[in-house]
């Protein structure tokens, strides 16, 4: 028994006659891997890549609260990374399936946007990439444009609402002013009263302190009124001004191209020396695997033949 145990044992000289004995195949199938691979990669079409990085943030300058409580950044950012399987961004970008060609990536810690564009040239990679750029740029400023927009139409239904109020308010307090007597004698007595109220001692100590407290609102509702038209004129205005409003997101969406589009110096697909060493490897493995496959194999062979 203990011989047989023995027997069955493998020292490193049984296996590196094993490997001697087969070398041959363990050859063949490692060069014969590799020279398929390289041959290959040489024949099999040529794909470039052209790589964007983009830095996206927004000026803290705003005309009048306009461009305040505009659409995340990062929130746009992403909603262009998901607009890749939509027929919307196909179409400006003039291809049938943007993810065949494009890929985009935002990266919300460091505010970074990543557009990446393929092509049969490297001048098609960078054309594409150039391409993708705009469309970014483009979708940013138009959401964001759409956000001033509805700032400027909701500050001007506020700025309504607040006119019709005043204008209700004037039209109180004129109602008032016709009732009251302008003229009474002053009493000290009231005008002390008023100011512990906190009636301005001016007003109080006047000859009729409530004729010209109303005589003092009204004309702070007449300046009110005023300065409420200025406003709605100027966002009414400005409203039928899309190229302002344009601009002005401009202004403030700060797009800082860190990597511009260029012209990749080597393609990025295929790669023959990395592939042929990989397949070189690869084929290595196989060889060994298969010479210790067919060892155990031929001894079995040899008992049922005799």
């Amino acid at each position: 028994m203990e011989s047989y145990a023995q027997s069955d044992e493998l020292s490193l000289r049984d296996l590196y006659l094993v490997l001697k004995r087969r070398r041959n195949l363990i050859l063949g199938l490692t060069l014969g891997t590799a020279v398929l691979v390289f041959a290959a990669s040489l024949l099999w079409p040529k794909t470039y890549t052209s790589q964007v990085v983009v830095s996206l943030s927004l000026s803290n300058q705003s005309s009048q609260g306009l461009l305040n409580n505009l659409p995340s950044l990062t929130g746009l950012a992403q909603g262009f990374v998901d607009l890749q399987q939509t027929r919307l961004l196909a179409n400006q970008l003039g291809v049938d399936d943007p993810t065949r060609y494009y890929k985009a990536r935002f990266d919300e810690k460091r505010g970074l946007l990543f557009l990446t564009a393929q092509g049969g040239t490297a001048a098609e990679a960078g054309e594409r990439a150039e391409r993708i750029l705009q469309v970014a740029r483009s979708y940013l400023e138009r959401n964001l444009l759409e956000g001033a927009q509805a700032n400027l139409r909701a500050a001007l239904t506020q700025a309504r609402l607040d006119l019709r109020a005043a204008q209700d308010g004037l039209k109180g307090i004129q109602a008032q002013l016709k009732v009251a007597p302008d003229r009474a004698a002053s009493n000290a007595t009231i005008a002390a009263g008023l100011e512990a109220r906190g009636t301005d001692p001016q007003t109080a100590r006047t000859v009729n302190p409530a004729y010209t407290s109303l005589s003092l609102d009204e004309s702070r509702l007449r300046s009110q009124i005023a300065q409420l038209e200025a406003r709605i004129t100027t966002l009414s205005d400005f409203l039928k001004q899309p190229e302002a409003i344009g601009q002005l997101v401009s202004q403030a969406l700060l797009v800082q191209v860190l990597v511009p589009p260029a012209e990749p110096l080597r393609p990025s697909f295929p790669r023959p020396l990395l592939f042929t060493v990989v397949a070189g490897v690869l084929g290595l493995l196989f060889g060994v695997m298969w010479a210790f496959v067919a060892e155990a194999i031929q001894p079995r062979r040899a008992e049922k033949g005799a």
